[in-house]
């Protein structure tokens, strides 16, 4: 039964374990790598260059804005209305002149004050307040997975980075044998079909090597894509250091966070609701010309105040159908907030076994190349005596570079669990 916490131990133990390998080819892998470009520094980049982070940052600036439009709508407010309005007589047709006075004429200066609105403004408020929650949390998560695609994707650039140097590693080694083997050709120790032999596998380790740099810069090209960098240079990726770093805490994840910010929400929601039911008062005041006569116009100079006062008393039962509809969706968030948690503890525990298994097949597969590496050595020393057939030392060389492919895919892999742990939310 594996832990959480011995899986931890073993990843950091492998993390900071070397591939094992001849210390002629750890040198050259080593010497190569020393000054490239790290994962670091690709994630710095993306998340500068992202335009949906910054998209996020300027929504929480305008919902800043909106806040102080919330409190800016309560405080007085001040227009002007102005009405003209002559009824003509035609014939014996016309409006009554009780009704119309013989005509209107308006220009007023008018100021409304809201009153008892603290609890009112209160849930406006907290309604951009959720909003600006859910922007933030959204922000979370778009940074989140920005950050687990470029980390994956570098990954993958990576493990194309390091067969490319590893096929130059095994080809420059072809290559010295050639030339010891072309001498015991001449010697009659060797026959010329071996050292034919050995120039079919140094053709075939270049094609090798030329597939695997052009698939590194397809993949290096998405990585930059990724990243927002404008660049079709080939550069040298060191090998990303990662450990397990997530603590887990399902309280934290974005998306639970996302669960409860929907819960306000719906809270919320119930309480706007009420608020269209409240009575609701106000105090109002003009000045200016208010007249049914134009010639009396400079004598229809003058002012009001006054109070008003709303109150909805019935409108077809709207008001319990919008809260059972709320309900109905405060239910669906607690089915989808259980679902979750469910399947966040059985990724967790998935990936931590597969980790587990993985470090368990490269220690395997370093065994494995540790024989393949004495094998190789005791060749080198008895094919230049001609003391073993030329394709069986050819044969282990293969197998030693299939075998260490291996190795490099099960790094790979278990770095790509490490990185969806990391960012398991």
């Amino acid at each position: 039964m594996f832990t959480p916490e011995k899986a931890i131990r073993r990843t950091n133990f492998y993390t900071r374990s070397i591939f094992t390998v001849p210390l002629v080819l750890l040198l050259s892998l080593l010497s190569i790598v020393c000054n490239g470009q790290t994962l670091e520094d690709y994630l710095a980049k993306g998340l500068k260059n992202s335009p949906f982070l910054k998209d996020y940052s300027t929504r929480l600036q305008s919902q800043a804005i909106d806040s102080l439009k919330v409190l800016a709508g309560f405080k007085p407010q001040i227009g002007v209305a102005a009405d003209l309005m002559y009824p003509p007589a035609i014939g014996r047709f016309a409006y009554d002149s009780a009704i119309t006075n013989g005509g209107y004429y308006a220009a007023l200066l008018r100021v409304d004050q809201p009153l008892f609105f603290k609890k009112i403004a209160q849930i406006h408020l907290q309604s951009v307040f959720i909003q600006k929650l859910t922007t933030e949390n959204n922000l979370k998560i778009t940074e989140t997975d920005l950050k687990e695609a470029i980390t994956a994707q570098y990954i993958t650039a990576y493990a194309d980075f390091s067969q490319v140097q590893f096929e130059k590693v095994i080809l420059t080694m072809f290559k010295d044998q050639q030339m010891v083997l072309k001498l015991l050709v001449e010697q009659g120790i060797y026959q010329q079909t071996d050292y034919l032999n050995l120039t079919v596998n140094i053709t075939s380790r270049s094609i090798f090597g030329k597939q695997a740099h052009r698939q590194y810069k397809n993949d290096l090209a998405i990585l930059n894509l990724l990243c927002g960098i404008h660049d079709t240079t080939t550069v040298e990726l060191k090998k990303p250091d990662l450990l397990v770093r997530n603590s887990f805490d399902i309280s934290t994840s974005p998306n639970m966070v996302q669960f409860k910010i929907d819960s306000l929400k719906n809270m919320n929601e119930q309480l706007l609701i009420d608020l269209d039911y409240r009575p609701r008062f106000a105090a109002f005041a003009d000045a200016g010309i208010n007249a049914v006569n134009p010639r009396r116009l400079p004598y229809n100079l003058g002012t009001s105040i006054g109070l008003s006062f709303t109150m909805p008393l019935y409108n077809g039962k709207q008001r319990q159908l919008e809260h059972k509809k709320v309900s109905l969706s405060e239910n669906t968030r607690a089915q989808y907030r259980s679902y979750f948690e469910n399947r966040y503890q059985q990724q967790k525990d998935l990936l931590f076994e597969q980790l587990i298994l993985t470090d368990d097949l490269i220690s395997d597969i370093k065994n494995q190349l540790t024989g393949l590496e004495k094998l190789i050595t005791l060749y080198k020393i008895e094919t230049n005596k001609g003391m073993v057939r030329w394709l069986d030392f050819l044969s282990v060389v293969n197998n030693y570079a299939q075998t260490r492919n291996e190795l490099t895919q099960s790094e790979i892999n278990r770095l790509q669990i490490i990185n969806q742990l990391n960012y398991l939310k």
